[in-house]
């Protein structure tokens, strides 16, 4: 038979209580890290905070069975919806998912696009990331010095599929103006590309806002001494 003295019993007690209380911190941390760092722009829920503008075109929220909650954008001319970007993140990340329809149009069928602000050396510059087919996920073509062009999702990629897509925009910023990236200004969700009519259609199941940047890491638990 063990005896165990009051110290020892209270040093027992001490140590679940720690452990509770060092996973309920945990939880805290990383909870509210996560909700500082990410932000739902673009869903079902959120057109409303949508300008759209379009002509011949089509844009509800629908279900799917695969991914829940869509976005439709369906035109046979021109359809945009722009947004501005309150939120700016250190290292702000865009993910999103989106699916086409089969079409016998060929180019930039779908486009997020992201306005960055003016500086004192640069009036507004843009960044289109598309979904093109014809060419290699990840290449990037110059539109004009202020205005380029990335493919998100290309070759190898199929109508009527899910693809998902995560950029990060300092590192692409960094690879087009080999400077620090400007704030964010205001986003574009559109078929086709700017002054372009389009017969396309497309779902956009959310897009978010995050930071690229791990989240903090807790301290140490303190040690309780008895």
């Amino acid at each position: 038979m063990f005896t165990y003295s009051k110290k020892s019993r209270r040093r027992m007690h001490a140590i679940p209580a720690a452990i509770a209380l060092l996973v309920v911190t945990l939880f805290w941390l990383f909870t509210d890290a996560s909700k500082a760092q990410a932000e739902t722009l673009f869903s079902s829920a959120e057109l409303a905070n949508w300008s759209v503008d379009c002509d011949d075109c089509r844009l509800e929220a629908q279900y799917d069975v695969m991914a829940g909650d869509v976005v439709r954008l369906e035109s046979r001319e021109h359809l945009a919806l722009q947004r501005s970007v309150k939120e700016q993140p250190t290292q702000p990340q865009l993910s999103w998912r989106w699916s086409v329809d089969r079409s016998v149009d060929s180019g930039p069928l779908v486009r997020v696009s992201v306005y960055l602000q003016d500086t004192d050396d640069w009036p507004e510059r843009i960044i289109h990331y598309v979904w093109d087919n014809s060419r290699e996920a990840g290449s990037h073509e110059a539109l004009s010095d202020f205005e380029y062009l990335i493919v998100a999702t290309g070759l190898g990629s199929k109508a009527e599929r899910w693809e998902e897509v995560s950029a990060d925009l300092s590192a692409d910023w960094q690879k087009l103006y080999n400077e620090p990236l400007p704030p964010l200004e205001q986003l574009e969700v559109a078929l086709g590309m700017p002054e372009q009519d389009i017969v396309a259609g497309a779902f956009i199941e959310k897009i978010s806002l995050t930071s690229a940047q791990p989240a903090p890491q807790p301290q140490p638990a303190i040690a309780i001494n008895e």
